[in-house]
């Protein structure tokens, strides 16, 4: 207690102030208390990213996912009669789509026009390539006195148009999407991480098309056709995967991916009954004539790996793909 007086602290039982003598019994006042600190705000919480290294795990170990869909698609084939190629590769495709799904990557697959003008707008050149060699392959058709079309071709060519939407969606769905993505949640942090990373999936594409297995490592021109190979599917890879990072779009690559292979396959199967087939190593007389061509589409393709090359030289850092998701942690806020 406190002396209203004189303002001398008086104890809570005494009757007068021992300072001035003033009675305190009805006087006195306790001195009020000092406004109570204010808390300090909370600190924010801490802002913190899934381990990429998880991430590129998970897309790692959901392509199996997408190799069960393949086998319900076979047997799906089997049961039906319809065709083994294009069932495989549509199933594929859902497994695929269904991965990116899963890991959170839904804006790689949403169509947008101003994405899908820019993927033209880059990727064109692609399309004439493969518009080109259709043409060529045609023209020496014809002045062989070949029959060009054959019975059937109407139908022929929408189910190649078929299969290779399905094959676009497929290969742009697990390489530039479940791989790539993947890997840049790990590894995009820095520029060299995002170049290193479309360099290393793009190889890893182009080498995904031979058989390595099957190859006969005695004889140098099926080497030098599986390398050649290699190189020619991982500098358009390469391109896909560069619009991929820049635009942070599948539709688009897909289309180009599937248009590219159209054209490509238009007159042998679609026009001329050829079957489809995968076999991009040859041996005896078809070796060299194969690996001429690979060497020239190789040749065609340089406009698409400079092209990919500004499209990464024009993102910046971090790239950590669709893949990556920023999480509130709730155990950085105090009291």
């Amino acid at each position: 207690m406190y002396c209203k007086t004189c303002g001398l602290p008086v104890p809570d039982t005494a009757r007068f102030c021992g300072n001035c003598g003033t009675k305190v019994e009805s006087h006195a006042y306790r001195k009020p208390l000092s406004a109570p600190p204010v808390p300090s705000a909370s600190p924010s919480p801490r802002r913190t990213s899934r381990n990429g290294a998880m991430t590129f795990g998970l897309s790692l170990f959901l392509i199996v996912l997408v190799v069960v869909f393949e086998i319900i698609g076979y047997a799906i084939a089997g049961l039906t009669g319809l065709d083994a190629d294009l069932m495989i590769t549509l199933f594929g495709a859902l497994g695929a789509v269904l991965s990116i799904i899963i890991l959170g990557g839904i804006s790689l697959l949403r169509p947008n026009a101003s994405k899908l003008l820019r993927a033209w707008k880059e990727g064109w050149w692609c399309i004439a390539v493969s518009v080109g060699l259709s043409g060529y392959d045609i023209v020496m058709t014809l002045a062989s006195g070949e029959t060009l079309v054959t019975e059937g071709w109407l139908l022929r060519t929408l189910g190649v148009l078929l299969l290779c939407l399905a094959v676009g969606a497929s290969e742009e769905a697990v390489f530039r999407g479940l791989v790539l993505n993947g890997a840049l949640d790990a590894f995009g942090k820095k520029k060299i991480g995002i170049v290193l990373v479309s360099v290393i999936v793009s190889i890893g594409f182009g080498a995904a098309h031979v058989v390595w297995g099957d190859l006969d490592y005695s004889d140098p021109l099926s080497i030098l056709q599986a390398v050649l190979k290699t190189i020619q599917t991982g500098t358009y890879g390469f391109f896909l995967a560069a619009l991929t990072i820049r635009t942070g779009d599948l539709v688009g690559p897909m289309l180009l991916h599937a248009f590219d292979d159209f054209f490509l396959m238009l007159p042998s199967v679609g026009l001329y009954g050829e079957t489809v087939t995968t076999e991009y190593v040859h041996s005896g007389e078809d070796a060299i004539p194969t690996i001429m061509l690979y060497v020239i589409i190789i040749l065609l393709y340089l406009p698409l790996v400079w092209r990919g090359v500004k499209l990464l030289i024009e993102t910046t850092a971090p790239q950590r793909g669709a893949f990556h998701k920023e999480t509130t942690d709730l155990q950085a806020k105090t009291a």
